[in-house]
């Protein structure tokens, strides 16, 4: 298992959808994902993180300024804050557990953090969909759990907002015990014998 940075030279390494969508940066103005990613890289650095297990990508998220992401702007709750990272989407093979999608979240955080910058928001959701692998809003418990809380609500949508200033992250070894300790709850789980009446 590892979380590597989503740029340019390792969008090969995305899941098929994700390689060309450009809903976040144009909406329906048709965006050239290439140039769009030269320039983000060249100005911010990664957008994105994948989470790699056995040469698969099982879980992928996007993320940068929020100017970079002009669609944004137009939804409900909206628009984010010019001071915040914005995280788009995440896709997340089903047959991961929940966890991918928070390991990936905690990464931006620290990373985010680490680059001096101030804040992480987000678009999220509270109604349920179990095994959707395009997750358009985040899951809003996913982002509770890590300490987003809602700026803005319309109807069944809502800006959340991480501020990373009191952030303290994790070391990677210990980041490494945790994923090893929810995959071994995640398998008793699978192997549970339902109880006999």
């Amino acid at each position: 298992m590892a979380i590597t940075s989503l740029v340019r030279a390792s969008l090969h390494d995305a899941p098929e959808p994700c390689r060309t969508c450009t809903w976040w940066q144009g909406g329906v103005r048709r965006i050239d994902k290439e140039r769009w990613a030269a320039s983000v890289e060249g100005r911010f650095g990664a957008w994105g993180m994948l989470y790699r297990e056995d040469d698969r990508t099982v879980g992928i998220v996007q993320y940068g300024p929020s100017a970079d992401f002009p669609h944004a702007h137009r939804l409900p709750a909206g628009p984010p804050s010019l001071d915040a990272v914005l995280i788009t989407c995440a896709l997340v093979d089903p047959a991961t557990g929940p966890w991918v999608v928070q390991r990936l979240l905690l990464a931006v955080a620290g990373e985010t953090r680490d680059r001096g910058l101030i804040a992480l928001e987000a678009f999220a959701t509270a109604v349920e969909r179990p095994d959707a692998p395009h997750l358009v809003p985040l899951p809003r418990t996913d982002l509770e759990e890590i300490g987003f809380a809602p700026v803005r609500e319309a109807g069944e949508v809502a800006l959340m907002r991480l501020d990373l200033r009191g952030l303290v992250t994790v070391p990677a070894a210990e980041a490494s015990l945790l994923d090893r300790v929810r995959e071994e709850i995640a398998e008793r789980r699978s192997k549970r014998v339902p109880a006999r009446y």
